[in-house]
Parts: structure tokens; sequence; C-alpha cells
């Protein structure tokens, strides 16, 4: 079994999320309902009142983009997570959050990716992108999630808001193929092995984002519809991996065995994205809720009462047996932890910081997230 994400060899409780029934919901997404029933009936109709406008500000920041728009605001657009700013009677930036849901060493985690960031072009260079992100961000910290995760169109401008990289793709050349590989093209009816082989990498992956089968029907209609192409891969009639192409670039790849992909560039000619936990610049994450962040993210079975530095305020952190016991403001001075630092170490980068108190924490793993909106 193999998988595109570069793991650590750490044991984990894999968590019978494909074939079984769901767990009731968690209090975090209770909370979240809760919370999304109180959002203004008023707000909700005014935004999908001015939905061909929103549409026509994705268009014109994103030309060559309306086939994907189209679908966008018909079957994903949420008005309850769509955030704008207007100058001049109008709507000139935009912002979207996709609540997702993954699954990290068992847990399952709603994270809100952040997508379609658009300002129209008369109207860029003014801080409007980075203004309405801060209100999607200001939303969603409210909402109780722990952080926000997106992919950058330019990682230095999201960095400067204080994003740091959790993993970043690198390509890999496959070797010609033996006898009985076939690379096929991809069609909406081959969803089916498409989610036998994402569900086989998922159950071996301890960091991955839950799909069901009619997500990942719809995931494979959709792409394929308006983004791009695929292939299939079978060896000796059996699927063994898939890979989707957008812009003459695989940007989504998935396998059952290190050599699924084996002789695939004969077909394709394109290298292969590899998710690596190690670089950066693929996607990106910022720390939004501290205290969310200890209580929801899995940890090693480990007990630690360490204090760290963050934003000029110390904290002192309890945990028992990899359990989230208490953080709480103190006094004094410890070791200063950056946001980018925390988050990283987080999302399974620990080991890039031997003296941080909270470096052995939280388990090694990479969470690529490869959903485009």
């Amino acid at each position: 079994m193999g998988s595109f994400i570069r793991l650590a060899d750490i044991s984990y409780q894999k968590s019978e999320v494909y074939g079984q029934k769901r767990a009731p919901a968690s209090s975090q997404t209770q909370k979240l309902n809760r919370f999304a029933c109180q959002r203004s009936r008023d707000l909700l109709k005014f935004m999908r009142m001015r939905l061909d406008e929103l549409k026509k500000l994705h268009i014109s920041a994103f030309p060559g983009d309306e086939a994907y728009a189209e679908y966008f605001f018909r079957e994903r657009f949420d008005a309850s997570h769509a955030f704008t700013l207007s100058a001049d009677g109008k709507i000139v930036s935009a912002a979207y959050a996709r609540i997702i849901e993954a699954e990290i060493y068992g847990k399952v985690l709603e994270i809100p990716l952040l997508t379609g960031v658009a300002t129209h072009p008369d109207y860029r260079y003014r801080g409007f992108a980075s203004r309405v992100i801060r209100d999607a961000e200001t939303r969603l910290k409210e909402e109780g999630y722990p952080f926000v995760m997106l992919h950058p169109f330019n990682a230095d401008f999201y960095a400067a808001l204080g994003y740091a990289p959790i993993n970043g793709i690198g390509r890999f050349c496959p070797k010609p193929y033996g006898p009985g590989g076939v690379a096929e093209a991809l069609t909406p009816e081959d969803w089916s092995e498409t989610f036998s082989v994402y569900s086989e990498w998922a159950s071996s992956s301890p960091a991955h984002v839950f799909r069901s089968a009619s997500v990942q029907k719809e995931h494979i209609g959709m792409f394929l519809k308006y983004c791009g192409s695929g292939y299939l891969i079978r060896l000796n009639g059996s699927p063994v991996a898939y890979v989707l192409i957008e812009n003459g670039k695989a940007v989504e790849a998935m396998f059952t065995r290190p050599d699924a992909f084996d002789g695939v560039t004969e077909t394709l000619s394109l290298a292969l994205p590899l998710a690596l936990s190690e670089e950066g610049g693929y996607s990106m994450a910022k720390l939004l809720n501290l205290k969310s962040l200890f209580r929801l993210l899995p940890m090693r079975g480990v007990d630690s009462d360490a204090r760290f530095g963050l934003s000029g305020k110390t904290y002192q952190l309890i945990i028992n047996n990899g359990c989230f016991v208490s953080l709480t403001e103190t006094s004094g001075k410890a070791y200063e932890l950056t946001p980018a630092e925390l988050i990283r170490t987080a999302l399974g980068h620990g080991k890039e910081y031997p003296l941080s108190p909270i470096g052995s924490l939280f388990p090694e793993y990479g969470l690529a997230v490869f959903e485009k909106y």
C-alpha cells in the first residue's frame, strides 16, 4: 500500500469511517450547527439575491474559469460562508469558506478551506483582498474552528497575512510499465473505481480528507466536466490508481501500491504530484483559536506541563495521556513560539522544532488537501 503523503512510522488506530456508519455529531459540529441557526436569514437572502454579481466578479478575476464558476455558484455556494466587500455601490472583493472533513489519527475534524478569493481588476492593490480574508477569519474563529487552510495563489501574499506552509508538491517520473499495466481515459462512469482507490489509500493514511461515495462521484463528475481530464490506471484489469489533470498538470493522484504509476509518463508525459510534508507552498494554514487547536487535534499519548510564549503572552498547557486538560494565561517568560511554528507543529511538523516545549506533543504526518473549491 502506498500514499503520496510522506508519513512517520507511528502506530495508530484506524477510524472506521469508510463503509461504516458515521459517529454522532461531535461537540464541535453541534456548536457550529447552533451557531449557523443563529445566522441572520436576511443576510442569507441578500447573498442569494446577489449571486449573479458574485459570479461576474469571479469571472472578471479569473478569466477562463467561467464553466467552473457556473457549477460553483449553482451547486456549492454557501451563503453562510460567503464574505464580501463593496465599493462604489458594488461588490469588488469576495472570499468563500468550504467546510471539509478530515480524519487525523482517528479523529474527524471539520476544517474550513478558504477558496475563491477574488478582487475585481479595477480595485486591486488597495487592500480589499486582505480585508475580506480577515473578515472570513474573524467569522470562522467565532464559530470555533481551530485553524483555516487554503491553496495559495501567491504564497508570499498569504505569508504576510500570517499563513504558514504545511506541505508542498514535489514531482516524480515513474518507470515504464511492466506487463498488464494500462492507463485509460477517465470517464464519469469510472467514479466508483476511483472511490475504491481513494478509500484504500485513505485507510492507509493517518491524515486524509473524508470523501463518501456520493462526494467522490460528484468530485469526479465535476472535475471532468468543468476542470480537466484524467486517467484510470489498471494493473492486470484491476484499478490501482487514478490521476486528474488540469491545465496540463497533474493536480490529484491516488494509488494503492507503490508501483501503481510506473509507466504512466509514457501515456501522459507528466510528472505526478507528491505531497511532501517537509516542504511548503502547496497548502498553507493559519491559527484561529488556540484552545480549540489543543482540544480538537490528536496528540501522542504523553503527559505534559508546558509553558510557552505566543504573541507577547505566556501560557501554561497541561496534557494528560494525550488529552487536553487546560490552557491558562500566566506570567513570566517562556520559550517563544511563532504562530507559524505552532500551526506547523500541530499539523505534523514537530520534529523541525527540537527545542519547542510542545514539539513532541503531536504525531508526525502530512495532510494533503486536493479539493479545488
